[in-house]
């Protein structure tokens, strides 16, 4: 009975060991496992709300305004004079998604010339934790106007003063370009005026044609009109 006895109680002390051992390897895993996630963290002050600010900041906008609706139609009379209320309507443009690009364009032809407006809203969303929507809005413009020969960050005064160039009292920043095409059959004029609200650009293309002897559309009062349509955009934004 005693030799039994003394089986049962190294038994028994086997098994407290084992566990004792067990609980011991668990506790280093675990050690391990705070370490290394202590490696990985930012800091211990870090919180849920430290890591979102590295999110980019959104801008002020996250909706655009009905495209079709955004012109009055006594300017669309003057821009595209003689047309059926049907053209005054616009078309809207086709996008894959509303909430960051709209756009409307309005068509007018007659036998011997040819208006049309087209007008884009884009807001622009940054997907860069270190940008903003608004600074990244402020990159794509100036490569925007890069493309039309006018630089955002160094302006300058170009000879012609209906060349390509920044202008002032539209939106943040604003540039208007201008192209003529000609040929025997068509005298082509189109007018650019881009702007930026701070992550919205905003894009108004007015387009003019004649055929015959006409003559080239008359580029400085398009470019007046082009503004005059930009300006109104801008002041939705505003409101």
């Amino acid at each position: 009975m005693q030799r039994a006895a003394t089986i049962r109680t190294a038994k028994i002390r086997r098994a407290v060991a084992a566990t004792l051992a067990a609980v011991a390897v668990l506790g280093i895993a675990g050690a391990c496992e705070a370490g290394l996630g202590t490696d990985d963290a930012s800091g211990p002050g870090d919180t849920a709300g430290t890591v979102g600010a590295r999110q980019p900041q959104p801008g002020r906008f996250s909706v655009l305004p009905e495209p079709c609706g955004s012109v009055p139609v006594e300017t669309l009379r003057e821009l595209l004079p003689e047309a059926d209320d049907e053209v005054y309507a616009g078309q809207p443009q086709p996008t894959f998604d509303t909430g960051r690009r709209v756009g409307c364009v309005w068509h007018h032809a007659t036998a011997n010339d040819s208006q049309r407006l087209d007008i884009d809203f884009r807001r622009i969303v940054s997907y860069t934790p270190d940008i903003s929507d608004d600074d990244q809005a402020e990159i794509d413009f100036e490569a925007h106007a890069a493309d039309a020969g006018v630089s955002v960050t160094s302006p300058q005064s170009p000879a012609d003063p209906l060349a390509a160039r920044l202008l002032d009292g539209i939106g943040h920043v604003a540039f208007i370009d201008s192209t003529l095409t000609s040929d025997n059959a068509e005298n082509r004029r189109d007018v650019e005026v881009a702007f930026r609200t701070a992550n919205v650009i905003v894009t108004v293309n007015y387009t003019v044609s004649t055929t015959g002897a006409g003559g080239a559309p008359d580029n400085a009062l398009l470019q007046q009109q082009a503004q005059g349509v930009a300006q109104r955009l801008a002041g939705g934004f505003d409101g």
